[in-house]
């Protein structure tokens, strides 16, 4: 579908392993420490103690053409993949 998944936390790399290994991940994960990119994205909890999980559509412009503020793990990559091919008609 000509897109690219690419996961965002605040954990260090190590971590950020640990986890792709458990759940046998198979797109990169970038470890944000300093938050740039979840402040950017504005996903810091309001007490800006940690990040949600959210999940952003980004245009081939570098846009957000679409984006999930509450994610639910169940049924939500069904909802992404139907959402780029709505953007690929």
């Amino acid at each position: 579908m000509n897109a690219l998944v690419v996961g965002v936390s605040a954990d260090k790399p190590e971590v950020q392993q640990r986890f792709i290994d458990k759940f046998e991940l198979t797109f990169p994960m970038i470890s944000d420490t300093s938050k740039e990119i979840i402040d950017a994205y504005g996903a810091r909890e309001v007490l800006g103690v940690s990040a949600k999980r959210r999940t952003f559509l980004i245009d081939p412009q570098g846009l957000i053409a679409r984006a999930w503020h509450k994610v639910k793990v169940e049924g939500h990559a069904d909802e992404v993949v139907s959402a780029i091919r709505e953007r690929a008609t």
